[in-house]
């Protein structure tokens, strides 16, 4: 009788942990911040917007997140006069205006992000590569 009160108190605290543990994880917010490079790079040089991109803005929430529970939202604060396209692991994502924020998404675990900057001369800046261990939720502002 002893061992099954024993085992039934076991299984309780792992469920009691593994619950508590998954609920702090996703509440955590970070905060990843870049400045502006301007000296060409291969890998950024290879980074291109796709020529027929409907994206589709997604529609602005209160709370809660975007893309729902299987991805990480991503949210880009352009603090910035340039209008920037965003890479998520090199796959493009979209254009902020100047001055403008944008949610999007990524697969969670190790997520490399890229913003690019194009001038009409063909120069450009970029900001990144910013390597994040992507959860529930986080900020990454592009700074002049």
């Amino acid at each position: 009788m002893k061992t099954n009160l024993f085992k039934l108190l076991a299984v309780i605290a792992v469920i009691a942990i593994t619950d508590s543990t998954s609920v702090f994880a996703q509440k955590k917010p970070m905060k990843v911040e870049s400045k502006a490079e301007s000296v060409a790079k291969k890998e950024v040089d290879d980074l291109k917007r796709p020529t027929n991109s409907k994206t589709p803005k997604p529609e602005p929430k209160s709370r809660g997140d975007v893309y729902g529970p299987d991805y990480s939202d991503i949210i880009v604060d352009n603090f910035t006069g340039y209008y920037i396209d965003i890479y998520v692991d090199n796959e493009y994502r979209g254009t902020l205006s100047p001055w403008d924020k944008k949610t999007t998404w990524a697969v969670p675990g190790r997520t490399k992000l890229y913003a690019k900057a194009v001038f009409d001369d063909g120069s450009y800046k970029y900001w990144g590569p910013s390597m994040v261990n992507a959860g529930y939720e986080y900020t990454w502002s592009l700074n002049p």
